[in-house]
């Protein structure tokens, strides 16, 4: 798999949280977390994992425990959430694009939902029956040493254990 033609490089504060993931772009410019890119986004984030970890993400349910890892192994590493938070922004827009796949959801603006107080980050995603659901934020607070992953978020939100989990999610 060839390297990203772009990675994350940075984000944008709002008040003191991160908000947007910024991105450079093959054309250099600056793109930022939203319903349209987070796509985008998700799949240099795979392309990254595939590069630097060996391991393919092919967007299923099971490889959720996969993603639990990684970010395991970043935190095992000695970075700070800051030096992570890009490749932790990425991997969070793969788990959306893994619930807009499987569990028929979509990214929606926080503020749209309603999830402003409550999300990091500007989007969210909706599921069926206009539940919020914020994947981004799960990859943060899994590597800030929240027991819950991103595997376990999809149980609770879909409703069925990703093929593959064991009973401790």
């Amino acid at each position: 798999m060839a390297k990203p033609s772009w990675w994350p490089v940075g984000r944008a504060p709002m008040c003191d949280l991160p908000s947007a993931l910024a991105i450079m772009a093959p054309d250099r410019t600056v793109v930022r977390v939203s319903p349209d890119t987070a796509p985008q986004i998700a799949e240099g984030s795979v392309e990254f994992v595939y590069k630097k970890f060996g391991f393919a993400l092919p967007y299923t349910p099971a490889s959720l425990i996969v993603v639990d890892a990684i970010v395991d192994k970043i935190k095992a590493t000695g970075a700070t959430e800051q030096q992570a938070s890009g490749l932790l922004s990425g991997l969070g827009c793969y788990v959306g694009e893994v619930f807009v796949r499987h569990a028929k959801a979509s990214w929606r603006w926080t503020s749209e939902m309603n999830m402003t107080g409550s999300c990091r980050f500007p989007i969210v995603l909706v599921l069926p029956g206009l539940a919020g659901c914020d994947a981004i934020g799960k990859a943060f607070e899994r590597f800030r040493g929240g027991n819950d992953g991103v595997a376990l978020l999809y149980e609770r939100a879909v409703g069925r254990r990703p093929a593959g989990a064991g009973a401790d999610g």
